[in-house]
Order: structure tokens, then C-alpha cells, then sequence
């Protein structure tokens, strides 16, 4: 399976470096009608999952959606939507350089339960309701404090001609169908001209999925061990130009597969999450974080999640999201990296949750990344870790929910369980 392109939403393969090129780097057409007013031809044009052009740290729960624009001066941008049933969502507007900014201390980024709905409407992470309930955002290059639903447009003194993206993200669509996911209209004003582009394309429910340059990893891994083997840390948060999502924090460790009978252990009490894929008001008292993951992906270029093909043709991703993890009578995982050869023999072992290494690069080093999503709130999420590359930190700060982890023989797993693995960690 290429690792290296992008489905756009009209159909057709284009490669990463085209894309970069021309739907990153040029992406608004001029409209015939208004030739004062750069628009793009149609919005939402690439979606993206990480099921194919596996790039970038992908997590298999989520989708995203990105409009590129051009910032042109007095340019407003309205986005009217409705509230989609998925576990969790958020507009994003990011700078030319692909990140996340502040403009006059208001953040480019708005999650779900901070959407205001409009006027008889109701916001289902708000308070307790079906979603299809409606909302207004608007991307204004005048945002300031206490706006409802306002979010800058670009940072403050951009010039006009740079481009901005907007991305709307969705994580775990209640039906497990990213297409299913209503997307919002946008309208762009200037100068008493309006023009709203029409979606491009149609929905990809009989199309393959797509994956994306926009899953947020900006964190640098961090490659601290002792004698225990690798050891989680959260790294500085520089964003890279990968599109991050400020609502995610993520502990990564690196290392390379071990060989023979040798398999990573990690074992941390699961922080609570949501029960379905429903919307639920939010901060929630039954919830600590909004959603939390365990993704193995290559350090290699382009940064794909790791990916195998079973013998049955189906294909295994190397992410584990905290509704497909086993828990314990005590509500702790543990995870167990192997090869896909150990699959069956791991799974046999109570409580524990198998995560492939890559079949097709067996010897290169892998990255594991632990994602807390909207963990601001609860004392012991990734959130509330001090990026300095030290595992003695996360653990300071996480306690009991650290993913420790170890290198362990599967015998001695098998025969012992986790906690004879993790004695020296």
C-alpha cells in the first residue's frame, strides 16, 4: 500500500509532494464573479483519515477536513454548521506556516463544548440533547476577548496574498462513518461581496478512506532510557509544520523492535472516557479526558502509523483507542508490542491489549505515541506534564496513569504477568 498520497475529495490520486505544492501552497482560485475576492473553487477538498497516504503520526479514530484560503484585507469568513454525533470535534485555523495561533488573546481554536449554539438551538456538549443542533463561527481578522464563536483569521499583522487553513476535525463518528459527519458551510465577505463555495465533491461513503498530513504530532520524541529500556516522556511542543491539535498532548518514546521472543510492555491506569461515541456535556463528572490512545508509528519519512496486512487481506493499524483496550478488575491496561507472529500468544494473556511492530520494516526504529485529548481539567493528564524529555516528570505528574513500560520475554509475561516485567521501571 503507497504510504505517500492523498485522495482528494473530486476523485483522483495526487502525491504528497504534489499536494504540498499545489493544494497547501496555492490553494484559492479566483471567483469569475467577483474578481476582487479570492475564494477557493470549493471547500473542504481534501479529507482525510489515516487509512491511506499514511503520513505524519495518524490516529486511526480520527478525521479531518481542510479548507486552504487566501487572507485578503477586510476578508471575513462564516462558518454555520451543525453539531455532528462523534465523540469529540473542533474548527482550527492555522497560519502559512501550519500552526495554531493567538490573536489579541484569542485562541485560532475552538472545540466542541465551546461552540455556541445559534438561537434555539442546543449544543449536545453543552447540555444533554440529539446533535443536530446549529451553530456560527466566524473567522474575523478583528477577534478580541470575550466574542462569542469568534476566532482570528490570521495572526495579527499578516499580510494579504499569505495563505491560512482551516481544518474541522471529528474523532469516533457515532456510526463509525466519517462520511456520515455533517460539514459546515462557509461564506466569505469582503467589501459587501459574498460568496459561498460549494462543498467539493460528494461524501466518500463508497470511496476508500483517506489519511492525512494534519494529524497533530509537533512533539519532540523523546529517546530517554535506563536500565528498564525506553521510557515515555513529553517532548518541547515545536510544531513542525504538522498541523497539531492544541486540544491533544501526547508522552512519545522510540526505540527499535526487539528480537526473538522480546516484546514492549506497557501497563498505566486508564484514565475514564466517555462511554459512547455520543456527544455528552463536557467537562463531564464521569469523564476525566475526552478521548486517549496508544498509536506505534515509523520514525522514518513520511511518519506513517504503523500498518500490516493480515492473512485474511485485512489490514491491522497500529493504534489502539481507549474503547478497543482491555482493562483489568482494577481499570489498568496493559499493552504488548510484538510482531504479528506473537499476536495470538499475547492475546491469550488476560488484560492485555496487543499492538503491532511493523511487519514490512521489522528493524527500523518505531515511535510509540500516547495521545490525552481535552485532559486540561484532570490533575493527571499528559496535559499537566512539563515538556522537558523527562520521564521522572510525566511520572511525577501522571502517578498512577504513567504508561511505565519495559522489555520483557513473552515467556516470562506469559507466565508471571505485567508486573514481573516492570519490576525495574
Amino acid at each position: 500500500m503507497s504510504t505517500s498520497r492523498l485522495r482528494l475529495r473530486r476523485g483522483g490520486w495526487l502525491s504528497l509532494t504534489t499536494i504540498t505544492a499545489t493544494v497547501l501552497a496555492m490553494p484559492a482560485l479566483a471567483s469569475a464573479a467577483t474578481p476582487t475576492l479570492i475564494t477557493p473553487a470549493c471547500v473542504w477538498r481534501l479529507e482525510t483519515t489515516p487509512s491511506t497516504a499514511n503520513v505524519a503520526f495518524p490516529d486511526s479514530g480520527a478525521t479531518y477536513w481542510t479548507t486552504p484560503f487566501t487572507v485578503q484585507d477586510g476578508l471575513q469568513v462564516t462558518v454555520s454548521g451543525s453539531y455532528a454525533d462523534a465523540r469529540y470535534t473542533s474548527l482550527t485555523v492555522y497560519d502559512s506556516n501550519r500552526s495554531p495561533f493567538m490573536t489579541n488573546g484569542v485562541s485560532s481554536s475552538l472545540p466542541d463544548y465551546l461552540t455556541a449554539p445559534d438561537a434555539g438551538s442546543i449544543n449536545p456538549w453543552q447540555q444533554t440533547a440529539v446533535p443536530g443542533g446549529h451553530f456560527t463561527v466566524t473567522l474575523s481578522p478583528n477577534a478580541a476577548t470575550g466574542e462569542t464563536n469568534t476566532v482570528p483569521l490570521a495572526p495579527a499583522g499578516t499580510r494579504s496574498g499569505r495563505t491560512g487553513y482551516l481544518i474541522y476535525r471529528a474523532y469516533l463518528p457515532a456510526d463509525g462513518n466519517p462520511s456520515s459527519i455533517p460539514l459546515p458551510t462557509l461564506t466569505f465577505d469582503q467589501d459587501g461581496t459574498s460568496v459561498t463555495p460549494p462543498v467539493c465533491g460528494s461524501t466518500l461513503s463508497s470511496d476508500p478512506p483517506t489519511t492525512t498530513t494534519t494529524a497533530a504530532a509537533g512533539a519532540t520524541v523523546s529517546s530517554a532510557a535506563d536500565s528498564a529500556g525506553p521510557q515515555f516522556a513529553r517532548g518541547s511542543s515545536g510544531t513542525g509544520g504538522l498541523f497539531p491539535n492544541p486540544d491533544n498532548a501526547y508522552l512519545s518514546e522510540k526505540l527499535t523492535p526487539p528480537t526473538g521472543n522480546t516484546v514492549l510492555v506497557i501497563r498505566g491506569k486508564a484514565p475514564r472516557t466517555p462511554q459512547s461515541n455520543d456527544p455528552i456535556p463536557w467537562p463531564s463528572a464521569t469523564s476525566d479526558i475526552r478521548y486517549w490512545s496508544l498509536c506505534d508509528n515509523l520514525a522514518i519519512p513520511p511518519l506513517p502509523v504503523v500498518v500490516n496486512t493480515l492473512p485474511d487481506g485485512s489490514l491491522d493499524y497500529g493504534c489502539r483507542a481507549d474503547y478497543r483496550t482491555r482493562l483489568d478488575v482494577t481499570g489498568y491496561y496493559t499493552f504488548v508490542v510484538g510482531t504479528e507472529a506473537q499476536r495470538s500468544a499475547i492475546e491469550n494473556i488476560p488484560g492485555a491489549t496487543f499492538v503491532p511492530f511493523s511487519n514490512a520494516h521489522p528493524t527500523a526504529q518505531h515511535i510509540l505515541l500516547f495521545r490525552n485529548l481535552l485532559g486540561g481539567e484532570f490533575e493527571e493528564s499528559v496535559q499537566n506534564v512539563p515538556s522537558d524529555n523527562r520521564p521522572a516528570s510525566a511520572a511525577a505528574v501522571m502517578k498512577d496513569y504513567y504508561p511505565r513500560s519495559a522489555l520483557c520475554s513473552l515467556s516470562t509475561l506469559a507466565a508471571e504477568g505485567p508486573q514481573a516485567c516492570l519490576r525495574g521501571s
